[in-house]
This record gives structure tokens, sequence and C-alpha cells, in this order.
């Protein structure tokens, strides 16, 4: 049927992750008046709704101020808050005082916020301390982080040479990013060691006078490397710490010193707020310790651990140490070859093994105890490079991970399928998760520090989406600024993606938290699917490059790592990742290997060349027990680490000798990966008789899935992270059985027939941009399913002939006339623009359809007709289904509203220099419709 003015069919347009349905034409015929999960989902409770990062930005603080604030989270749909003191942002402070941290003003302030959160339903954590890492101005200096450094130099003999402390210790000061002006260095060790090495030998010991300023070395005849090794201490300053909690780095390898710290917040602050709700959790943030690698007993440690001598290797193992404990690249060292590289790498290897140990035993088990102790959870980000990627948050009752909103460009956005929004951390800390039982995978998420002020809600649905998609179920946004109101605009800004009721889209937000409410509720309620697991060559990388700085690594060993698990997921299957102690810990039986509640079919190496003898083991029982085991390019034929190593060697390469000999059905080599991915994985399906739970016609790079289940229902998650391209997909899902299809939406809470199902386990999956599903097989029975929209290549009529008025943010109201909308920022007049734009259009009689498509809206966008609402769009396809109007309505009047980010404006506005620090270098945004408006 064609519908003219006088016909249009009346009737809302609900669109639903990508599938726009008819609202009120289908209904869930539900039996189970009673079913939980689906209430839930319906209502999310709390525990599942986002939280933020609550920046007390120097603790410039007020109870009033404190319940305004945790008003606005409340009605935006924010379910809890991280109390997280820090450093002043700068701007105009209001002339208010900073309270110090533990202080007896501070601690009111937290009993407010405590207080005023449980009376509004609001959950709470705490950070502990200020800013990151642990530290403060109290620390005595035997609590202060220590780095053991060193500075060389090539000499030649015979001679005398001498040399300035001075000099040495300057040469070996780590260039950190926040150095601690309190730091002081010492001379360690003087070695002296040849030019070129090929059998190991230890360095010659250097005697000298701890505390001369001179220091004289015979160096005897030829060309030598002077080594001299310096301990460093508090190099570290906390990053943006608070009054009170700023000052040195705590020594997170000193557990004496680590209790200490956190018994000082406990004792100062618990007591006071005994009687209130309390926190859930206490949080430990990033872990950026700038290489830290020493405490007094270290040696001792390792020769307990390890079962020999380090200090004979430190001057070859060591290095000076960069921003963010990289090495700086250069400088004199000895060229090891042969036998003694081997050996200086194999200990390498136990140096950082023992680095973690050290930390997981001194700070991270006392750290949960601690918290535990105190009737609350531990809530931490344990990686970096004092930390086991997977095995470390296995240590914490909520994991945490990062996920990041990247500068986006206008047009030229980053390509979140190159370039994900997730770290590389999000897969190993959720499979830690999975492992050990827990179902809150939690995220900083949507980290912004490059988009402030220019992030929209669909880039942070988008965002959001890949979050869940890499296994977190919990958000913590990063963040909401405390900033009265009175401060002028845009506030006191910390980071962030300027969550804050200043911004135009706020009012809209709550449209995105619910709907990301429901998701973590779904994930948080149900189990996380994988039916493989990946091994990382961790020992490899460590022993041949050192360990790395998560969730930036500078190295990715192999290159592809962190693209294995996408391809996976692209092709119909999930995995976790997996770690040595994890498989020697691990039940094989009947085709699996079963660990704690997770069962693998496949296990997947990459690249590893060193394994431990046990690992080897493990993977024979494995096998022998019928499961995959897949070598990617290479294949263990050694152990990792010194002690006992031919031994270990030759154990391992027996083991695996063996397994291929006895079982060659079920141990696969395969090449490495080249640029495609995707088609990768697929080969190895087929040449290891891999069977995907989902097969899918034609993977896109922009396309992944996730997996979830209950008894009786699979829960399907697909997204769709190209913000400008619909794509569309033939998915089959073998494991339906008599199960039918539905959409469970969550954005509006309710549940639909998926449209176009015969019954069968085929489904067409199509994916507007930034859209995605949640597809539910379960077995209650479907009703006739809503027909779908029409697709955004369907013919339409162009609308011409625009009034649009531009209310400003700051005030001004501007009016125009315009053929069709264009993106505003490509006019030097408009580019400026930041608020609210109002469109109007009055229909003709040859103008008609039944649905307008506004075509590419930067923004969030809300239709009338007539004065009747018909909806907003926040993300996506900006469609409408257009109402039935009466014969005797007369005019059709369109009116569009798009509510802006920003950017431009602030960027525009050189005395703003708030806006000017976190916009000077973006790039104009753009803004408003670009359209092309039409009639479908």
């Amino acid at each position: 049927m064609k519908y003219t003015r006088r016909t249009f069919i009346k009737s809302g347009l609900v669109v639903t992750a990508g599938i726009p349905l008819l609202q009120g034409c289908v209904l869930s015929n539900n039996k189970d008046a009673r079913d939980e999960l689906f209430e839930l989902f319906r209502d999310p409770p709390g525990t599942s709704k986002p939280f933020v990062r609550w920046w007390w930005n120097g603790d410039k603080l007020s109870a009033g101020e404190i319940l305004r604030e945790l008003d606005v989270m409340k009605e935006a749909g924010i379910g809890g808050v991280e109390i997280n003191p820090i450093a002043f942002p700068g701007g105009d402070d209001l002339g208010i005082p900073s309270m110090t941290w533990l202080s007896p003003e501070w601690i009111e302030m937290v009993k407010v916020a405590l207080k005023g959160a449980d009376e509004r339903g609001i959950i709470c954590d705490i950070i502990v301390g200020s800013g990151w890492p642990f530290g403060g101005e109290f620390l005595q200096p035997e609590e202060q982080t220590q780095l053991l450094t060193l500075a060389a130099q090539k000499v030649n003999g015979p001679g005398l040479v001498s040399l300035k402390t001075e000099d040495l210790l300057k040469e070996a000061s780590p260039q950190v990013a926040s150095k601690f002006k309190g730091a002081y260095s010492e001379l360690y060790s003087l070695h002296l060691a040849p030019v070129e090495m090929s059998a190991f030998a230890p360095a010659r010991n250097l005697p000298f006078e701890k505390g001369s300023e001179t220091i004289a070395a015979e160096i005897p005849e030829g060309e030598h490397i002077l080594y001299a090794l310096v301990k460093v201490v508090g190099f570290q300053s906390v990053i943006h710490g608070a009054p009170g909690a700023a000052g040195p780095v705590l020594n997170h390898y000193n557990q004496v010193a680590v209790e200490k710290f956190l018994n000082r917040m406990s004792d100062g602050l618990f007591p006071a707020i005994k009687g209130l709700k309390g926190f859930r959790a206490m949080f430990c943030d990033s872990m950026e310790l700038e290489g830290a690698n020493w405490c007094h007993d270290f040696p001792e440690e390792f020769r307990r651990r390890r079962g020999y001598d380090v200090e004979p290797y430190l001057p070859f193992i060591l290095y000076r140490v960069g921003h963010m404990g990289h090495a700086v690249e250069g400088g004199a060292a000895t060229l090891l070859s042969g036998d003694a590289k081997e050996e200086v790498d194999r200990v390498r290897y136990d140096f950082f093994v023992t680095c973690m140990d050290v930390m997981r035993d001194r700070f991270l088990r006392p750290y949960t105890q601690w918290c535990n102790k105190h009737h609350f959870k531990s809530r931490v980000q344990a990686y970096g490079r004092e930390f086991h990627p997977l095995e470390a948050s296995l240590e914490v009752d909520i994991p945490e991970c990062e996920t990041w909103l990247w500068f986006a460009d206008g047009e030229k956005r980053r390509d979140l399928a190159q370039q994900p929004a997730y770290t590389n951390v999000n897969k190993f800390v959720a499979s830690a998760a999975r492992l050990s039982g827990k179902k809150i995978v939690s995220c900083e998420e949507v980290t912004n520090t490059g988009a402030v002020f220019n992030a929209t809600l669909e880039r942070i649905k988008v965002v959001g989406d890949q979050s869940n998609l890499s296994g977190v179920t919990h958000s913590i946004l990063h963040g909401f600024n405390y900033s009265p109101p009175e401060a002028p605009f845009p506030g006191w800004i910390r980071y962030g993606s300027f969550f804050n009721e200043r911004n135009p889209w706020w009012a809209y937000f709550k449209l995105w938290a619910a709907y990301k409410a429901r998701l973590s509720t779904v994930f948080q309620e149900t189990e996380a699917f994988a039916d493989i697991a990946v091994m990382h060559p961790l020992a490899d990388m460590w022993t041949k490059h050192g360990t790395q700085r998560d969730p930036f690594p500078g190295l990715h060993y192999p290159k592809y790592q962190y693209k294995v698990w996408e391809a996976i997921h692209q092709n119909g299957n999930s995995c976790d990742y997996i770690s040595e102690n994890i498989i020697q810990r691990g039940k094989s039986g009947k085709g699996f290997l079963t660990c704690n509640t997770r069962k693998y079919h496949t296990l997947i190496l990459l690249e590893t060349e060193s394994i431990q003898p046990a690992t080897a083991t493990a993977l024979a029982e494995f096998v022998k027990n019928g499961g995959k085991l897949i070598f990617v390019g290479k294949e263990p034929y050694q152990s990792p680490g010194w002690k006992d190593h031919r031994e270990n060697d030759a154990r391992v390469k027996q083991t695996i000798d063996g397994m291929k000999q006895s079982f060659p059905s079920q141990v696969f080599s395969v090449a490495a990966p080249g640029d495609d991915m995707i088609e990768w994985f697929r080969g190895v399906q087929q040449q290891c008789g891999i069977l995907p739970y989902l097969h899918i016609d034609a993977p896109s790079p922009y396309v992944s899935q996730i997996r979830h289940r209950t008894k009786d229902r699979d829960f399907f998650f697909i997204a769709n992270c190209n913000t400008m391209q619909q794509i569309a997909l033939n998915v089959r899902f073998p494991e339906a059985g008599d199960r039918q299809p539905w959409i469970w939406d969550a954005e509006t809470g309710e549940k639909y027939p998926y449209p176009s199902c015969d019954g069968g386990d085929e489904l067409h999956v199509s994916l507007y941009p930034a859209s995605s599903l949640l597809i539910v097989f379960e077995k209650e029975t479907a009703r006739e399913p809503a027909p779908a929209a029409p697709d955004e290549n369907a013919p339409g009529m162009e609308l011409h002939g625009w009034k649009v008025r531009m209310e400003h943010i700051n005030g001004q109201v501007e009016e125009q006339e315009t053929d069709v909308p264009v993106d505003l920022s490509a006019d030097p007049a408009t580019q400026a623009f930041a608020g609210y734009l109002f469109y109007t259009k009055q229909l003709d009689d040859t103008e008609t359809g039944n649905y307008l498509d506004l075509g590419r809206v930067y923004g969030v966008s809300e239709v009338t007709v007539n004065g009747e609402a018909l909806g907003c769009r926040w993300y996506g396809r900006h469609l409408y289904r257009l109402p039935e109007l009466p014969a005797t309505a007369g005019r059709r009047e369109i009116q569009v509203k798009v509510a802006t980010t920003v950017g431009n404006y602030l960027k525009s506005s050189p005395d703003n220099q708030t806006g000017q620090n976190w916009t000077r270098h973006q790039p104009w945004q753009p803004v408003g419709i670009a359209g092309p408006v039409r009639l479908l």
C-alpha cells in the first residue's frame, strides 16, 4: 500500500539493535510469568547498571554538591560510583580549599557520599589512596618504590679510569613520566665485562668505597664494558595524587610496607563509617610502576625460588629504564652469543618470573586478604610488567580491564576492526574470571584522553559493545567529574567523555545506560561459553624480550597474538586464554580439558617453543583422552628458565615427540597466519575439524559475537563496530534444536520473535551501522514476527527546503534556511556550533512515504510530526516510522531536533583554557544532519 498525506499508518517504531520492528504488533507469549532472568532483563538491578569513576577533583568538596551529583547520576541510570580522590585538574577552583585524604573533614564527606548513595540505591566502591599507583607523602624511604638499573660505558686498558659517582647516577636515572623530587640513588656495584661473550663468565667485580664522589678503577689491557649497577629509591611519584596521598610510590615488593599502607586507610576511615552500608569493593588502579623491580631481600628471594644466585647475571639482564619501564635503546653493552646468550636469556626469564611471584605474594594476595578482612571485595587492574597477565586476576574478587575510546577524526574514524577499543588485557582478565568461577568482569570503560568533549553516544555504544565482546560484564565509566555548577563552563575536567549534565546529549545518556544495564544483566546472570583455549608464548617472550607494559605492550609476540581470539569468534567459535599452570591443574577426559567449570575440546599454542615439563605431560594426557592440540607456526621443544634446563629440555622434547607419534590424528601443526586472520582461522577449522556453533557464510572483520548459556537458553550477542556501513550475514545455528529465535531488545526491555524466521536454524542477520543484536534461542512459542523496515538502499525521495534554528549553548540563537541539511563543521561560519539544532520542513502533497530516513546524523535526533513525538535515535540508522494523519490534518510539519557534542565550540574558544587543553589538537568534528534526508 502506498501511503499519502491522508493515509499514514499510525504506529511507533522500535529500532531493535539493527532490526526495526513495529512496536505493538507482537507480544511475547510468556508461559512462565515468573521468568526471573527476563524480569531482571526488563528491570535491571543496580549491580548491572553502569558505574562511574567519580573523580573528586582536588577533594574540593561539599556535602550539598556530593548529594546533588548523586541525584544527577541516579536520574541518568547510573548504578554505582567509585569514589576517586584525585589532583585538581586546573581552572577556576572557586576559592574552595582542598581537603586532605583521611582528614576528619574528608572522612565526613565520604560518610555523606555513602549515606546519600544508599538512600538513592547507588552502590559505592572507593579507590585506596589517590591517583595511581599507591603511595603518599607519609612513606618512609624503606617503604618507597625501588629500582635496580645501570649505567654502562666502554673503557680501554691498561690504565686507571676515574669515574664520577654523580655522572654514573645521573646516567642511570630512570626517565619516568612522574618523577618524585625526593628520590635518591646509590651505587650498588661496579663490574667489568668483555665487549663480546660466547660462553658465560661472571663480570669482574670492581671494588669501590660507597659514598665517595670519585671512583678509580684499574682496567686491564683491552676493550671492556664497565657496568655500574645503581639502586634508585622513591624514583616515582603518585600520578595525580590528591593532598594526603601524593608523593612517592609504595614499594609493592615489600609486604610490611604494603600492609602498613593499607592499614593507614582502614585504621583512619573504617571505624568512622561503621553503621553505614559501606563499600562494595576497594579499588586498585593501574599498576604503572615504571619498571620497579627491587626490594631489600630480592637476591635472597630469587635464590630461594629459583635455586641459584642472580647477582652474577645482573649486569646482563638489567637495562636503563625509560618511560613506563621500557628499556632505553642504545648504550654500551656486552654482545652475547652462543651459550652465553642462551644462559642470560634463561636467567632473564627467571628474574621476571621472580618479580611476578614476589608481587603476587607480597602485594596482590595481602591486598585481597585485607579487603576481605574488612568485609569488602578487592577490585584490581592486575596487569603490567610485574604481573602474569592472566594468573594475577585469579587472585582478586573483581578483576578489571580497560576499554578505550580512541580519537575519532570525523569521517576518517579510527577503524575499530583494525584498532579495537578493548585493550590486549581484556581477554586475559575475562578468561581468568571465568576460570576462577567469577561472573563479574569489570572494566574501566570508555577511557578517553584523546576525544574529550567529542565523544558521541554512538561512539560510546560501539566502544561498549566491543568491551562486551571481549568478555566484560560490568562497566565502570571513565568517568564523572565532581564539578559544581558554578564552575565556569565546561567545569572541572580531569579526563573523560564529558559525562555531565552540561553536555547537550546528557538527557539521552539514560537510554544508553538502560541498554548497557540489560546486556550486563544477561552476561552476569548466565554462563559465558568457550570451547577453545589459546595459550600465548609468554615464556618465550619473557626469555627473549622481557615482560611487557600491559595494556599497551611495546611488543606483540608473535605480532598477530591478539588477533587470534578475534578470528575465532568471527568464525563462530568462542575461546578463553589459558596458561601453563591452568593446563597443569586441569583434568583431561572424553575429549575435553576441564578447568574448574570451563571445558575445551581444542587447545591452540601460538608459536610456543618453551614450556615446562609438567605442561608437556598435561598436553600429552589431553591428547591421549581425545582432545585436539594445535601448534601454530612453531612447536615446543625446550623448557624455560636456567636451573636443570638440559634435563627439562629433554623431557619436553621427548614428551612432545612421543605425543605426535602416538596420536597423529589429534595433534596438528598449522602455518602462522598472514594478514587475513578470518580466512586463516577458517582454514584451521577445516584442517583440524573444528565445528563452529555459528556457521557464518561470509564473516566480516567488523562483526563479532559471543555466546552465553543457561540450562535451557542460548544467548548470542552479535555487534557491528562499523559506524558507517550496514552488514548482512547469513548465520546458521546448528544447536538450535526445537527452540525458537527471539530478539531480547536491550533498549526497551521487550522481546520479539526474530523477523523473517521460517522455523529453521538459519537466520538472515542484518546489522545497521553501530548496531547489535541479542538473539535468544528458547522453547517459548513465537507468534507471527513483525515486519522489518526498509533497507538502507531502498529507493526514496530526498527532502528539500529546510529551516534550521540553532540554539547555541552560549545562549546565541540563529535561524537560516538551507536546501538540504549539511554538516555544519564544513562551513567556518557554523563549525563552532554546539547545542541544539531544530530542522523544520513542511511536506507538500507530492512528498509521501511511510518512513523518514535522516541519513547520516552527527548527534542524537528526535522527530516530531505535527507536534507528535516519534521518539529519538542515538546511534546508527536514524529511521522513523511516520504516523497516520487524519484526512483533515491539513499541514504536515516535520521537526527534527539534534543534540551535538561541545568539542568544536571549545576548540574555537581560545580563552577557555580547559577546553583548549583537550581540543586544541583535535580536528573539527562533523555536526548535525549530513543526510540525505529521505522519505521511504
